[in-house]
């Protein structure tokens, strides 16, 4: 296999040698060319002195033209052909630096792309752990006597931590945004809770309904908006604070949709 791969790296070498000798002979044309288009020029006057008084060979070239005349065309043309050349150059330059400040904002945006990238993942890492850090709950009603009277809660705690020193602060109700009652009687038989575990919590909330006229018909409570305040601590001794709510159409209806939480302080 030695063998083998002495020919492949001997061929690599003749093809890379062919490729150079290729580059030099071009230059070497190149070269040439210029070389004659400047001789050509600056002998160009000393050619013209020396065949002015020669006889034109064909009728075409025969004008009335004196030789500062001629001398003056070639020099205006040597200056037009000058400005064409410096056009073209400055042409050339202005593409070539268009095109590298393109390179160098695309190269930017992409350096800014893989920042942003860098950044939202870090971001959703860091959220992700705080959320992790927080305490969460769901609440739902899980039952009541009647017309929501001494109504019951059900408390998870969703979050991946246990919380302690669970503490209820208020509990409002209210009716048609006014503000009705204010609980002050409830019953919480526990001070901490384990992730994925639920608790009880019981209210004594009065009947909401109204009694009306003699016949005593039943007139029930309409949008009643409850509230609940409560605190804990986290497994790092951090205290939290969080207030419930949820709307209850109708108080003849059972509502079990999910309390909104949110963390207050």
């Amino acid at each position: 296999m030695k063998w083998l791969s002495k020919i492949v790296e001997g061929e690599k070498l003749v093809k890379q040698t062919k490729e150079n000798i290729n580059k030099h002979i071009v230059w070497g044309i190149l070269s040439l060319i210029m070389l004659a288009v400047i001789l050509v020029l600056i002998l160009m006057p000393f050619i013209i002195d020396m065949t002015y008084n020669c006889p034109p060979p064909i009728d075409f070239f025969d004008v009335e033209l004196s030789k500062s005349d001629i001398l003056d065309y070639y020099a205006q043309l040597l200056s037009l052909l000058a400005t064409i050349v410096l056009g073209v150059i400055a042409v050339i330059q202005t593409y070539r630096s268009q095109k590298k400040s393109d390179e160098i904002n695309a190269l930017q945006l992409s350096i800014a792309q893989r920042e942003l990238a860098v950044v939202e993942k870090q971001y959703e890492t860091e959220m992700k752990n705080a959320k992790a850090l927080v305490p969460r709950f769901e609440i739902k009603i899980d039952g009541y006597s009647g017309y929501y009277c001494n109504i019951s809660l059900r408390i998870k705690n969703v979050s991946e931590m246990m919380v302690s020193a669970f503490r209820n602060i208020s509990f409002q109700v209210y009716k048609s945004s006014d503000e009705v009652l204010s609980i002050t009687r409830w019953k919480l038989k526990f001070q901490s809770i384990a992730s994925s575990e639920s608790q009880r919590v019981e209210i004594y909330t009065p009947d909401m309904r109204d009694n009306v006229g003699k016949q005593g018909n039943v007139a029930f409570w309409e949008n009643v908006k409850f509230v609940w305040k409560f605190s804990c601590e986290d497994c790092q001794g951090n205290k939290h604070f969080y207030v419930a709510s949820i709307i209850i159409p109708n108080t003849c209806e059972y509502n079990k949709d999910f309390w909104k939480v949110k963390k207050i302080g």
